[in-house]
């Protein structure tokens, strides 16, 4: 499980920013940095806390900018991400002017990355994994792929052309309340994980938080948190992220400042599972260099003398 959080600013990616700032065209959610020929995409999903009970009123001056390092995929398709991006169309009412983990999640990795990025959300308030969101029903889990798909080709109209890099997903409390689901989270994440691969790459990175809160209000809590560290173990290229610590006023959903912390801390395990694993290059230490020189040399040295005793044998031989 992952607890760091990634990291921090650079005049380089400030650079880019300021570069990207200055050539946005009137009305252009398309960004005109040379870099941007391709474009990471990250699929968010989830129940409340993926949502997000971010409240703008409480959000630090910087981040309430438009961030042109972000793409944002919002009821009105692509823009650069600008709080609140909340309520979207299926979102209850009572989320105006909120937000998610969305604002500081792309920060970070258009930060750390030096590039930017573009985020599409699909979550709803209260739902649950053992039935909703499972793909053989194709509810909730279609709904969130054929967003994505139509993302993706918003994109790819615009002229990008679009990686999958990454999917976040943060649930788990519904199905924390019903013992049925509960034990057979482990299951129904598997099978909701292998389908994402499926439909949008094999070796997709996942990044999913930890259930928390309170055991009286959510009976079956430890048998979820249970599921989740144990996939966590087990899966290839999928990681857990903890929740625990983060600030829940009603001990369910995120204040504000843990909202942001979420979005940092998402980053910061994608970027453990993200990051392409190049092999380095063999650099020969000095000690062996020098081995290796000597043991030329005692080849040489036995061949010349061999060369010399032979020689010595034919002229006594004559």
């Amino acid at each position: 499980m992952r607890r760091s959080i990634a990291g921090a600013r650079s005049s380089k990616f400030n650079a880019l920013a300021i570069a990207a700032l200055t050539s946005m065209k009137p009305g252009s959610t398309r960004l005109q940095t040379d870099d941007m020929a391709t474009i990471k995409l990250f699929i968010m999903a989830g129940q409340s806390n993926m949502v997000g009970r971010g409240d703008l009123q409480e959000l630090p001056y910087e981040l309430k900018q438009p961030n042109y390092q972000v793409l944002w995929y919002g009821s009105d398709g692509w823009r650069p991400l600008s709080p609140p991006t909340e309520p979207l169309p299926w979102s209850s009412d009572d989320l105006q002017l909120r937000f998610g983990m969305e604002v500081s999640l792309g920060r970070s990795l258009s930060e750390s990355l030096y590039q930017s990025v573009a985020l599409v959300k699909y979550a709803v308030d209260g739902t649950n994994l053992g039935e909703q969101w499972q793909p053989r029903n194709c509810a909730l889990y279609c709904a969130m792929r054929d967003r994505v798909k139509m993302a993706i080709a918003d994109l790819e109209d615009q002229g990008y052309e679009v990686e999958v890099a990454g999917f976040f997903w943060m649930q788990g409390e519904s199905d924390a309340l019903y013992r049925p689901w509960a034990i057979r989270y482990d299951r129904n994440l598997t099978r909701l994980f292998a389908q994402t691969r499926r439909d949008f790459g094999s070796d997709l990175p996942m990044v999913y938080g930890m259930v928390s809160g309170d055991p009286e209000q959510i009976p079956y809590l430890h048998t979820v948190r249970t599921a989740m560290q144990e996939f966590d173990q087990r899966n290839h290229r999928a990681i857990a992220v903890e929740t625990e610590d983060y600030t829940k006023p009603d001990s369910i959903h995120w204040d504000t400042a843990s909202t942001l912390k979420a979005g940092e801390e998402f980053a910061s395990a994608w970027l453990e599972l993200g990051e392409p694993q190049t092999s380095l290059p063999f650099t020969p230490q000095p000690q062996f260099v020098m081995g290796l020189i000597a043991f030329i040399l005692l080849l040489m040295g036995v061949a010349v003398f061999s060369w010399f005793a032979r020689q010595a044998n034919r002229k006594a031989k004559a």
